[in-house]
């Protein structure tokens, strides 16, 4: 057993030589790497990795799934020295180091360097900043919604929690969702990100016109004309270039509006992480909550009220091994292995968001599965964080139209 170290840190420690027995019990901390039941199965964790366990880069790699990531952060720590890896071997002995000073630098590879929102390193040290609607606390950390509440005050319209195709969200919490009409029909669902762009899945669009395309944003129930929708039609179309349907990947799409949406209670922007954010600390929490209009069960009827659910991510070797599916880089899996709960048909191109210290950020975008809520398998949602520099670049400068002639999608949840 030992501890990583802070390879830019002077340490003083002291280097102890047990038996494996006696080392573990030293240790305060009870002992978990290949020990316990399923530990494969449990979420990605920086703190159990490579503080509770053997740390190693592929401990750490199963944490980020993401090589740029797990590289930056593996690079602060010296968790196996070559020295020590031949001590255990030639010895069969367990190192014991025995910290006696440790002092943590700010830095925003660990806990996101005490920000609410964003951190950056500059050469000045340590900088925090909010999302759009936010601005910066006193403490030069927090974020505090902007007119002291109102619609800005996003962080806390997260749905209740409910039992999947049993009951009703409470009306118009989940106000950051929007329903695509097509021809007078709801398809799929989108995600307000300014106040004229919607995100959404690209295999959603597939052989739609923008002039037939209208956003309803403030929807709640379809059947019932309720006074908080904005009917808004849609300009243009953006699929992602690199769009695949066979495969889904790069499932991701921008919606530009003719009109702007006007922000109410009924009617906010979703909040987009860093990629330093979402690959960090994100993953770490344990619930996401994604939400639609979709069928109530793989052969249900549509819902005609927004309905919400909670899903753990799974670790995309977990969810090949069980599933048998083709993941990219650009792809992660949540859901439940029982299939007791899960997104639906109907539901795409909505969102799959995370609460973190009380905002909640865009993580996935509703793309694929398996039918819905099947045994073994699970719910496939595109990596928002993958696209911040195309969804910015698109939004940001005056769009182009593009053509997608890929084939056909099989086998998709639209």
């Amino acid at each position: 057993t030992y501890f990583c170290l802070k390879s830019s840190l002077r340490l003083f420690f002291l280097v102890v030589f047990l038996d494996p027995d006696k080392a573990h019990g030293v240790l305060v901390r009870t002992r978990r790497y290949n020990s316990g039941w399923f530990e494969e199965l449990q979420m990605g964790d920086l703190k159990r990795e490579c503080l509770e366990e053997k740390c190693s880069y592929e401990e750490a790699r199963e944490v980020f799934e993401h090589t740029e990531t797990t590289v930056g952060l593996f690079s602060l720590f010296d968790c196996t020295p070559d020295n020590m890896s031949r001590v255990l071997g030639q010895n069969n002995k367990v190192v014991l180091l025995v910290l006696e000073t440790l002092t943590v630098p700010d830095t925003c590879l660990l806990e996101n360097g005490g920000c609410d929102h964003y951190c950056d390193e500059g050469w000045r040290g340590l900088n925090c900043s909010c999302a759009d609607g936010y601005s910066l606390d006193v403490d030069g950390r927090s974020c505090v919604a902007k007119g002291g509440g109102g619609f800005n005050g996003r962080g806390s319209q997260t749905c209740t929690s409910i039992r999947y195709d049993r009951f009703k969200i409470q009306m118009f919490l989940c106000s950051l969702e929007v329903l695509l009409v097509y021809k007078g029909k709801g398809f799929c669902g989108g995600v307000i990100y300014k106040p004229t762009w919607i995100l959404t899945a690209s295999h959603c669009l597939d052989d739609y016109e923008a002039q037939h395309l209208t956003v309803v944003a403030g929807e709640h129930d379809t059947e019932v004309t309720e006074g908080t929708e904005q009917f808004i039609q849609v300009a243009e179309i953006i699929m992602h270039q690199n769009y695949v349907k066979l495969t889904a990947d790069n499932d991701i799409a921008l919606l530009r509006l003719a009109s702007p949406i006007v922000y109410t209670k009924y009617a906010v922007p979703a909040c987009l992480p860093t990629r330093l954010l979402a690959d960090l600390d994100l993953w770490a929490v344990s619930l996401h909550t994604v939400s639609g209009w979709g069928r109530r069960g793989e052969n249900g009827p549509t819902s005609h009220i927004l309905r919400r659910l909670q899903v753990p991510r799974i670790r995309s070797q977990q969810c090949v091994q069980d599933s048998g599916v083709v993941l990219t880089e650009n792809m992660f899996c949540a859901g439940y292995i029982e299939g007791r709960q899960d997104s639906c048909k109907g539901d795409s191109g909505g969102p799959l968001v995370t609460k973190y210290k009380q905002t909640v950020f865009l993580l996935g975008i509703v793309s694929w599965g398996k039918g819905c809520a099947r045994p073994g398998n699970y719910g496939i949602y595109t990596r928002v964080s993958n696209y911040l520099e195309w969804i910015h670049n698109r939004t940001a400068t005056p769009s182009q139209p593009t053509n997608n002639t890929e084939a056909s999608l099989h086998n998709l949840t639209t």
